[in-house]
């Protein structure tokens, strides 16, 4: 999918659309193959724990933490980390490098639109680009402008079904995963069940399911926006069937 710019566009015109919908079908289905590859054993799942993922110990890492912990109720908070510890574990099993800050700090920002101080934008624009731009302005204030641009490019982009790694970084690849794994239950089948189950005892799932619904109906989500058109295509049941809700991954 062509973005422009090198970013995606908060609203989408009408071709846009047409693509975003296409991406979210054809995602789809290759995460279907993909399971199927897992299940029947042609793709092997690697055996690790949570002690492989470590949270960096940065000036960077430590600041978006605390604005984090200041902005986000605790259930998104925990969805945040979460989404970090999915990013990193689909990492290891696909074996790609990443930039452990880049990934933590993207982890912890990218809902940034959602929170009770910001949630206001949405009727205004798609809260991933607002949560870009905030993250963008908040890392070159603390940091450098590169580390900036790599963290909004992955925020801004984390709403895809199917992030071009080649094209927009490993970061914005993993962290577009980690997000829909936590959401909707995506991707759980490449990472180990006793890795999902040590996270959740770490950073529980409670109330989750029903606060990722609950903002995405009450918010008045801009139309054509991406948030918009997936709560159309059915967001609200997706995330009622997360598996990750299951006594599989939460016992």
């Amino acid at each position: 999918m062509q973005i422009h710019n090198n970013h995606s566009p908060s609203v989408l015109n009408r071709k846009e659309i047409q693509q975003f919908k296409k991406l979210l079908i054809t995602s789809k289905l290759k995460e279907t193959y993909t399971k199927f590859l897992y299940k029947t054993g042609i793709k092997s799942k690697l055996n690790f724990d949570i002690d492989v993922v470590k949270i960096p110990d940065s000036k960077l890492s430590h600041l978006a933490l605390e604005e984090a912990k200041e902005l986000c109720n605790p259930i998104l908070l925990y969805h945040s980390y979460r989404t970090f510890f999915w990013s990193a574990g689909i990492a290891l099993s696909e074996k790609l490098h990443y930039d452990k800050e880049l990934l933590f700090v993207s982890s912890m920002l990218h809902d940034i639109g959602l929170t009770d101080s910001h949630n206001h934008i949405c009727s205004q624009q798609c809260f991933a680009n607002y949560g870009g731009s905030y993250a963008n302005d908040f890392v070159k204030k603390n940091d450098t402008e590169n580390k900036a641009a790599i963290i909004k490019t992955a925020i801004e982009m984390h709403l895809y079904p199917s992030v071009d790694k080649n094209k927009f970084g490993n970061e914005a690849y993993l962290l577009s995963k980690g997000a829909a794994m936590d959401v909707i239950g995506s991707h759980c089948f490449q990472v180990p069940t006793p890795f999902i189950k040590e996270v959740h005892k770490t950073y529980h799932r409670n109330g989750f399911k029903e606060d990722i619904i609950e903002t995405m109906e009450s918010l008045n989500h801009k139309e054509n926006t991406r948030a918009d058109i997936l709560y159309k295509m059915g967001f609200a049941s997706m995330a009622s069937k997360n598996i990750l809700d299951s006594e599989k991954f939460t016992s």
